[in-house]
């Protein structure tokens, strides 16, 4: 396990006494209904913040929102009792990975759903994110993913 040092709040005190540790990860689910979105957003903005990690949260938020939203369109008419599950990790490379796990196993169009340009998953490669999908082994769900790598900008300190 690596532990990586959260820098002071006031820029020019230096490097705190604490550590984040790394790799570090959280999950939750919520009920499939429309307003699953807004909550993965905010349980997701506070979570990436107490994780502290480095990236861009505001396009994590925009990723997470696309992939929660197609698994409710996905998902929804079918199983409407059904929950998602929404997990956020974090490595020793400051790289996050977004999964969404909903309960339809079923994904037959992902290459041409990742291939459209008018879909939710363009704006996802748009915005860094590396796509990849898996069905679990018990074949009961399946699991989207994006995997943002994190870039830091010139004069960056983390």
């Amino acid at each position: 396990m690596e532990y990586v040092p959260v820098l002071a709040l006031f820029p020019g005190m230096g490097v705190a006494g604490t550590f984040v540790q790394r790799p570090q990860a959280c999950e939750r689910r919520f009920p499939l209904a429309p307003n699953a979105v807004l909550l993965a957003r905010l349980h997701s903005r506070t979570r990436l913040t107490t994780m502290d990690w480095h990236g861009d949260q505001d396009k994590a938020l925009l990723i997470i929102d696309e992939l929660m939203d197609n698994a409710i369109e996905d998902v929804e008419p079918q199983l409407p009792a059904e929950e998602i599950g929404l997990a956020l990790s974090v490595d020793g490379e400051e790289a996050l990975l977004i999964s969404v796990a909903d309960p339809s196993p079923a994904f037959p169009n992902f290459e041409e759903a990742r291939a459209a340009e008018d879909k939710g998953f363009a704006l996802v490669l748009c915005l860094g994110g590396e796509l990849s999908w898996f069905i679990s082994e018990d074949g009961m769900t399946k699991t989207v993913q994006a995997l943002i790598s994190y870039r830091p900008t010139p004069g960056d300190t983390h």
